[in-house]
This record gives C-alpha cells, structure tokens and sequence, in this order.
C-alpha cells in the first residue's frame, strides 16, 4: 500500500497516543457495546463483547405443539442485557433444564464479578428460588456448593446484588475465577454486570508496546503490505482489505 495512503488515513483519524490500562472494569450492558456471535448450539448460544464470552441456553428445541422445533420468543436482546431461558425440551439424553449463563474472558484469564442485576423472566413467587453461581478456575468449581442469590418473586422483578453485605447474596467471594456459571430453574436476564480484571488485549495495539500511536498503524500497513499472518486482522484465514478496514477500524476507536 502506497506511504502516502498511510499518512493520509493517519491524518483523517487525527488520533493522540493511547497509553492502555493495565486493569479494567467493565460496565455491562450498554448500546456501545456490541455482541459478536462466537458459536450456535443445539440449545445454548454464544456471543462475545468487550474481551468476554456469554454462553446462554435458549430453548431452540421447543415445538408449542406443532411437531417441529419453533424454539421460544425472547424477552431481553442484547444490548438491554442477555437472557437465559430454561429449555424445556432438551436434546436425548440430557436431563438438565434449568436456565443457564456462563461468563469467562476471550483470553482465559481470571477476574472478579463485582455485582449483578438480573431480572425474572417468569414467576417464581413461594418457592424459595436462588441464583446459583458456581465459580470454577481451570475447568474445575472452586466450592463444593453454588453461592447463592435470593430469586424470588415474579415476572419482570429485578435483583440487585454487589460486594455489599446482603443476607440475601453478596458477591464478596466471586473474585480471581476465570469462569462464572449461573443457573436458575426459570428464565431469567442479566441487565446489568460489573466485571473487573486486567485489561482486555487491545487489537490496535499492533506492535504490543502497550501504546496505540501511529507506529502500529505503520506496522500494520508494513506487515499487510508482505502479506504476513499477523495481519490477518479479522482472523478469517485470508489477508485482504476487510482486514485493513476492520484494523482502521479498531484504530480509530482506540482502547
């Protein structure tokens, strides 16, 4: 790509150099924040957004009586927050119904949930319903039991929970866990989340100074320019323009 092209797009994003934090606290769910899709399963779903990955169950295999998958309506679309549903017809051979949510980091690293809002998606009133977290490091849980969340209530009743002392949950112990698991036996959403641990890798950060400045700019084009992989930025396995629109991009975001 001709220097001149690089110093004119350098010009158009008039861009000052970007130090980049070295933790992060990340406030979910806002319109900024987008949901890529990562995977579709038989009855869960998963997107990523701001460095984290949300596996949700959704209720595809339902059939409302017609004799064919039609799945449920959801109530909570992203970004007013990510709804888990309770599957009703699972696949063969699977007994576990509840609504389900995983929470974890692109980059596997651990991390802290600082507080959460969740709101019932169907009533659970008299029943002694909990959000039951289970944090788990390296594949494995960290206690033999969930920390549990007072759920009870009915449809459309939002819970708040933080590190505060609450006899009802308190997120005090959800710290330094690189994955979340949170089940309840009915729908529910998150609409609210506080995530804190070290700062999610920033893509514009090309040559890995731990600065976005021109020089990455000027890196990327030299490396796309030979055709190397690293700049292969969207990862789809093919060096080509898409890649140097989406790293201008991401560049001109920032971090």
């Amino acid at each position: 790509m001709p220097r001149i092209l690089s110093f004119v797009v350098l010009a158009a994003l008039s861009l000052v150099p970007c130090s980049l934090a070295q933790a992060d606290v990340t406030v979910f769910f806002n319109s900024s924040q987008v949901a890529t899709p990562v995977n579709s399963g038989v009855t869960s779903d998963t997107v990523s957004s701001n460095g984290y990955l949300f596996t949700y169950t959704r209720d595809k295999l339902f059939t409302g009586g017609l004799g064919h998958p039609i799945g449920r309506t959801t109530h909570v679309n992203w970004p007013q927050g990510v709804e888990a549903q309770a599957v009703t017809t699972p696949p063969p051979g699977v007994t576990d119904y509840k609504a389900r949510l995983t929470i974890s980091r692109v980059d596997g690293a651990v991390f802290d949930l600082i507080s959460f809002r969740a709101m019932l998606l169907a009533n659970t009133a008299a029943t002694g319903a909990a959000f039951e977290i289970m944090p788990l490091v390296d594949g494995e849980d960290a206690f033999n039991d969930p920390i549990y969340f007072d759920a009870t209530g009915y449809y459309g009743m939002s819970f708040f929970y933080s590190e505060s002392p609450n006899p009802w949950g308190s997120t005090l112990l959800l710290k330094g866990y690189d994955t979340y698991k949170v089940g309840l036996f009915v729908d529910y959403a998150f609409t609210g989340l506080t995530l804190e641990g070290p700062a999610i890798p920033c893509p514009s950060d090309f040559n890995g100074d731990s600065v976005v400045d021109f020089f990455d700019y000027l890196d990327f084009v030299d490396a796309f320019s030979a055709g190397l992989s690293a700049s292969d930025f969207n990862a789809d396995g093919v060096i080509d323009f898409f890649d140097y629109l989406d790293f201008v991009d991401a560049f001109s975001i920032g971090c």
